[in-house]
């Protein structure tokens, strides 16, 4: 049986809290596990998720916060389906990277996308990454009553577990897994969008017979990338199972 084609959605609670760097990372997941994926970047103001991917996978950018209708209505609708599909004919999976702020109008695309994963027979994932800040958590019960596969993570850059307070006392209860997004030194971080390139690129990439990056820096990413593959394998091996607590 064909495995069924899975739409990624990339979300936040607020700004800064690495989402795009989320977007390489669940790429190169992929791509270690030997899964097909295009990319949709659909942040406006800098593309550095679109520059990681173009012209190495099927990859689009776009700006959701521009063309973001305040309709459901929305000629854009028709174009924001074809996109999609278009991206998936030739990939097992879509990765969408969103801009910052999981916000009421904002949901209208998280909708759109749910409602084109329905019509294909495509699933549907959001990786909810976190600060360590209450901003935006409002959101969160009501993207848990609409996405049963919503996976919220918290930045470990920010500090330890015990820092999200906010989200550990009032929304953790919600879900069955939350993940713990590992800290990448800030010099890699930079690497990695400074030379438009993503983990599994660094780790396996050659030029005249050496690595193209430093050795210490790609120790360090493939040491973090693995971390990372530890974290994700609850999401990328659950077919259609919820990780919402129902009451």
């Amino acid at each position: 049986m064909t495995p069924c084609k899975t739409i990624w959605m990339i979300s936040g609670n607020k700004g800064g809290v690495a989402k795009s760097l989320l977007s390489l990372s669940l790429a190169s997941s992929l791509q270690m596990r030997g899964e097909s994926y295009s990319v949709l970047d659909g942040d406006g103001r800098t593309g550095d998720v679109y520059a990681a991917f173009a012209r190495k996978v099927p990859a689009r950018w776009a700006d959701f916060r521009s063309l973001r209708p305040e309709s459901h209505t929305c000629p854009q609708d028709e174009v924001y389906e074809s996109m999609v599909h278009q991206l998936l004919m030739t990939s097992q999976h879509l990765v969408i990277n969103t801009p910052d702020g999981a916000d009421a109008l904002l949901m209208k695309w998280f909708d759109l996308t749910l409602k084109h994963t329905e019509s294909y027979n495509y699933e549907f994932k959001m990786l909810y990454a976190m600060s360590d800040r209450p901003d935006g958590l409002d959101m969160l019960p009501d993207l848990a009553q609409r996405f049963m596969s919503l996976y919220p993570i918290r930045n470990l850059h920010f500090g330890s577990v015990e820092r999200f307070a906010a989200f550990n006392i009032d929304h953790a209860p919600m879900f069955h897994v939350v993940m713990d997004l590992p800290a990448l030194r800030a010099d890699e971080v930079r690497l990695l969008f400074d030379g438009k390139t993503y983990p599994a690129e660094v780790l396996v990439e050659r030029r005249r017979g050496a690595y193209r990056w430093p050795v210490l820096a790609r120790s360090r990413i493939a040491t973090w990338q693995e971390r990372v593959d530890q974290m994700l394998a609850p999401a990328l091996d659950a077919r259609d199972q919820s990780n919402i607590v129902l009451d």
